[in-house]
């Protein structure tokens, strides 16, 4: 979930030495057993449908000309998950028409999980739903302090519940428990943990920072960008250091949206998002901006998509050529992989 405060995610991806007891659908129900302060039956539950509500599901923008792939939104306002194909600007049929405007979208296949009610304590519910196959029931739970991650091939889905137990499930398959707080999936599926200032892939010591780490990125390219306290952006490439920055003082403990190679940083402050160069950009000058709240990187690093209230706008980052803008406001983007 982006936008989270670092200092809570490093609360999660510190915490170790934590179990899942059961499976997923009888960690739901001991989770709606327990007592709460709201009344569950008054949560908001999100369903997926082809809907009749103005443009939802069937909505035609201009096309983005050479970028790949297709993004997934919440619309501003609605709250509606909506998913459209970039090279042809049509939207996909399947829409979620109702959420608590929380989203966590793999990077490749249809599948998304969408919050469906009010945090309890510090615990986020949500339900994983598919896009290209509605009403289909791939279970619930909730992710503590909002964290949940995807592999790369969009089959897993990694959190920590509000009991800081960790799970890794594979969607229509099996699931196991994990041994704390996940941090990230690697490329190739495994879980990564953070421990103070190490990384731990599954049970393997990997690299080790200048100093705790509290988000991890995993690049497209084969490096690993660390957070370290909230201040400090590290990357690395077979373990060793390639590029460090340090975060000015305006963005520090506010988290960055990491660009697929690890060298570029997007950054929210207010209504603007700020592009800082981590040491290995090819973007030109650091600290360009543009307006908006929300942000998205597409695959291969050539384009950025923009959110605001009203509209959402492609930026060619390469080429410089003129931007494209779409008349629907986004709260969350995600860019998924063809």
């Amino acid at each position: 979930m982006k936008g989270r405060d670092l200092l809570i995610v490093a609360a999660i991806v510190l915490v170790g030495g934590f179990a899942v007891a059961d499976a997923l659908r009888s960690d739901d129900e001991r989770v709606e057993a327990r007592p709460t302060t709201t009344d569950q039956r008054d949560k908001p539950t999100a369903t997926t449908s082809t809907a009749d509500d103005g443009d939802l599901g069937r909505a035609f923008f201009p096309t983005v000309s050479g970028a790949p792939g297709s993004i997934v939104l919440v619309q501003t306002g609605s709250c509606a998950v909506r998913e459209f194909d970039l090279p042809s600007g049509l939207e996909l049929p399947n829409v979620v028409a109702a959420s608590t405007c929380q989203l966590w979208a793999a990077p490749v296949t249809a599948k998304v999980a969408v919050g469906i009610g009010e945090p309890v304590g510090d615990a986020v519910p949500f339900r994983f739903l598919d896009l290209g196959r509605p009403n289909r029931d791939l279970g619930n739970s909730e992710a503590a302090f909002g964290f949940l991650i995807w592999s790369n091939d969009g089959q897993r889905a990694a959190w920590c519940n509000g009991r800081l137990e960790g799970i890794d499930l594979e969607l229509d398959g099996p699931r196991r428990r994990l041994d704390g707080c996940p941090a990230a999936y690697t490329p190739d599926g495994e879980i990564v943990y953070a421990r103070g200032d190490r990384l731990f892939v599954e049970q393997r010591a990997d690299l080790r920072a200048s100093g705790g780490i509290t988000a991890v990125h995993y690049g497209s390219d084969d490096s690993v960008a660390v957070v370290v306290e909230g201040r400090r952006i590290e990357r690395y490439v077979d373990g060793a250091l390639t590029d460090g920055f340090d975060v000015p003082e305006r963005f520090a403990g506010r988290t960055p949206v990491l660009s697929p190679d690890n060298c570029s940083a997007a950054f929210r402050s207010g209504d603007r998002i700020r592009i800082l160069d981590v040491g290995c950009s090819r973007l030109g000058p650091s600290g360009t901006v543009f307006p908006g709240h929300a942000v998205a990187w597409a695959p291969d690093g050539s384009w950025i998509a923009v959110g605001q209230p009203t509209e959402v706008t492609f930026y060619n980052l390469v080429t410089g050529g003129r931007s494209v803008v779409w008349p629907v406001g986004a709260a969350q983007i995600v860019w998924r992989r063809s």
